[in-house]
Formats: C-alpha cells, sequence, structure tokens
C-alpha cells in the first residue's frame, strides 16, 4: 500500500516539472515552394537526370542499349542515351519501362483530359518525323492503355539534332476501351520498333488541354427531301457541317439516313475508283454510331460503327469500310455547277442495324470531303479531326450528334 501511494504521488507530480510547448491553432506557411500539381495529382516527374531502380529496359545487347548520359542534358545533370534496333533481334520485345514515385499507384483520372505526357528527345543523327515508339501506362492488374507517338505529338513535327519536345495527351489513351485503371497507374512503357540512336530527358506530365469534340445537335425531319442533287430552299433542314471546302448537311427519318453537300471544287467529279478505294478521289465520307452510350475514347470500330463513303463521279457508288461491304442507297444523286457539285443520298436504316437514331440520346459523327484531281486524292477535309489523321479506324477523332425532339 505504501508503495502505490509513492507511485501515485509521483505520477501527480510530473506535470509540474513539464514545460509545455506553446502550439498554434494555424501551422505556419513552410519556406518551401509546394510540389507542382495538376488538381491535386502532384506525382508529376517520370524521369529526370538519374537512372534508379524504378527504369528497367529489354535485355538485348544487339538489338537495345539504355545508358546514363551526363554530357547530352535537357535540363539538369542527367539524361539517358538510347539506341534501338529492332531488326537485329526481331523476335525479341523492346521496350524501357518506368514506375515512378517509387512503384506506387498514381491516380490520373482527375488530369486525363488536363494533362499530356512530356517528354524531350534529341536524335543523334538525322531526323525523325515522330518516332517509331508506341507508349502505355500499365496499372498495377496489368491493363495497358497504349498509342502512338505520330508527328502531331512533336513540337515543330520533326525531331533533329536541337531538344524538342514531345507531348502525348493523356485523352490519346484508351484507358476505357483496355479496361486500364487510370486510378491506379503503375508505370509508363515504351515500345520500340525500327531503329534509330537518341538521347532522352525531362519524362514528366505536364498541364495540357485536349481539344474538345465538336458538338452538334439535329432534328429528325417531318418531311423527306427530294433526292435529285439539287438543295431546294428550306429542303435540309439538318444538322450543318461547314469546312474550308464546303458544307455537308445531315437528316434522318424512321426509315432513313440521309446526307447532302454543296462542295467547292476546282475539278469537280474526279473519281475513277471504286468500292474499298472510292476515297482516293473526289468523295464525301461519313463516320457514324448507330448505338448512344458508347465510349466517346474509344480505339477501335465497335458493330455499331459505320464509315461510309460516297464516289462523287462519272459514276457513283457507297461503300462501308467500317464493314467491308458495298451499300445500296434508295437513291444518290450528284450535279456539278460554277463552283464545283451538289450531292444528295438517302440510306435505309434497314442496312444500317435497322434502328435509327433515337431522340434524346447522344452519337459519335465524323465527316471529310475527299478532293481529287485525275487519278488520285490531293486533299481530305475532315470536321473534327482536322489536324489528326485515323478516324477511319479511331472513333475517339469523331465528334458528338444530339438528337432533339
Amino acid at each position: 500500500m505504501k508503495r502505490i501511494a509513492i507511485c501515485l504521488l509521483t505520477v501527480l507530480s510530473l506535470p509540474a516539472c513539464v514545460h509545455m510547448k506553446p502550439v498554434e491553432l494555424y501551422e505556419q506557411a513552410s519556406d518551401e515552394a509546394p510540389s507542382p500539381s495538376i488538381e491535386g495529382v502532384s506525382a508529376l516527374s517520370i524521369f529526370s537526370d538519374q537512372i534508379t531502380s524504378e527504369l528497367w529496359f529489354t535485355v538485348s545487347p544487339e538489338a537495345l542499349n539504355v545508358k546514363a548520359e551526363a554530357q547530352q542534358v535537357h535540363s539538369g545533370n542527367g539524361a539517358f542515351s538510347i539506341e534501338w534496333n529492332k531488326q537485329a533481334d526481331p523476335s525479341t520485345w523492346l521496350g524501357l519501362g518506368i514506375g515512378w514515385a517509387d512503384w506506387t499507384g498514381k491516380d490520373l483520372s482527375p488530369i486525363v483530359m488536363k494533362s499530356a505526357l512530356s517528354f524531350w528527345v534529341k536524335m543523334k543523327q538525322g531526323q525523325s518525323r515522330g518516332l517509331p515508339w508506341a507508349v502505355g501506362f500499365e496499372d498495377f492488374s496489368g491493363g495497358q492503355a497504349w498509342t502512338g507517338i505520330t508527328a502531331d505529338c512533336v513540337k515543330g513535327g520533326i525531331i533533329g539534332s536541337e531538344w524538342t519536345q514531345v507531348l502525348v495527351p493523356l485523352s490519346n489513351f484508351p484507358f476505357d476501351e483496355t479496361n486500364t485503371d487510370a486510378d491506379n497507374i503503375k508505370q509508363v512503357i515504351f515500345q520500340f520498333e525500327s531503329s534509330g540512336k537518341a538521347w532522352v530527358d525531362d519524362i514528366s506530365l505536364v498541364p495540357y488541354t485536349s481539344v474538345g469534340r465538336q458538338q452538334n445537335t439535329i432534328k429528325p425531319l417531318a418531311k423527306a427531301p427530294l433526292i435529285d442533287g439539287s438543295l431546294g430552299k428550306d429542303e435540309w433542314a439538318a444538322t450543318t457541317i461547314n469546312t474550308d471546302s464546303g458544307s455537308v448537311y445531315i437528316n434522318f427519318d424512321n426509315t432513313f439516313l440521309y446526307i447532302a453537300a454543296n462542295i467547292k471544287d476546282a475539278t469537280p467529279l474526279q473519281n475513277t475508283h471504286n468500292a474499298a478505294d472510292i476515297w482516293n478521289g473526289d468523295a464525301i465520307e461519313l463516320a457514324f454510331s448507330t448505338r448512344s452510350g458508347l465510349s466517346s475514347n474509344r480505339r477501335i470500330l465497335y458493330p455499331e460503327d459505320y464509315h461510309l463513303g460516297f464516289k462523287i463521279g462519272a459514276s457513283t457508288e457507297v461503300f462501308d469500310w467500317a464493314n467491308k461491304r458495298a451499300i445500296q442507297p434508295t437513291s444518290f444523286k450528284v450535279k456539278s455547277n460554277a463552283n464545283g457539285y451538289t450531292m444528295e443520298a438517302a440510306i435505309p436504316w434497314s442496312l444500317l442495324g435497322g434502328k435509327a437514331w433515337e431522340i434524346g440520346q447522344q452519337y459519335d459523327l465524323e465527316v471529310a470531303i475527299d478532293l481529287g484531281n485525275g487519278d488520285a486524292r490531293q486533299q481530305q477535309i475532315r470536321w473534327n479531326s482536322a489536324k489528326r489523321e485515323g478516324f477511319n479506324t479511331s472513333p475517339a477523332l469523331w465528334g458528338s450528334l444530339s438528337i432533339l425532339p
């Protein structure tokens, strides 16, 4: 009992010997600058200066050589040198990956439309339009979303003997279509094709505003247009796609999809090709979905996607590249004029899945105008994907069409 009393006395007397430190209600600001971030995502630096255990690459001495570089740097005190030759080891996958931020999971979902993968490249010899590489993000379940590094990703279009920035918008990566979790990214991976020699530095995520999709609206027609090649007054109360080479009009009812165009063309009706080759001359191309709710970032054509070509020449025909077949329109008329030509066509919905667009729904749409001169196409003018090739296989490059009551 005496021992317990002594212990209790000791405990009770401790506060008298403790010096309390005042605590501010709010912490004072640190002298250190805050880490850069985009929408709260702060793991922006992927590679800077030094090769660490976060970086790995294919072991194939005859085909891929990656080394630290201290002389040729874009910034800081280091970069890395890369020399690749796919032909030297064609059966081996050649690639390099970086599990930045100590291989932790990174949530990129808030910045998919607001950032780009950026890196700087300098060729050791020659020049390159784009890079013969693919780049992808991998999540912790093994899902991978890949895209190419084309010339439109390169500042100035060409990489040469000066440091050049490459910007790949995160919106280019098909996270949804490939079931890749953008909210749990493990690493970024580069895949190498062909051959080349370059230095690479400063791989990071940077702010970048992705170009939004063109938007348009349409109301179903109460009265069908007369398909005679002449655009009558008020006949096309339709969605209008305006381009530098003229206008394309689209509408529909429960039976038909209608398309018309008024195109400026110094050499109209120049198309000697047939079937899948009608793109190689005067033509109108119309790509669209017949099902709403599809992912707008999909990089492959779904069964409900169509890509129709309307041949504008001495003869006419319609071809569907998505399904590799000819389409028989109910009617298709073309007329030349002093400025170019006009055209009108009606395609039965029964040939396009049998179901018309529905009021209140949203679909994907792209329009292209092919201008020929002689035996070949000289120019293609596109609506939504004006500065990017590939709409014929990638609905992610299409615009949007909303159906109004």
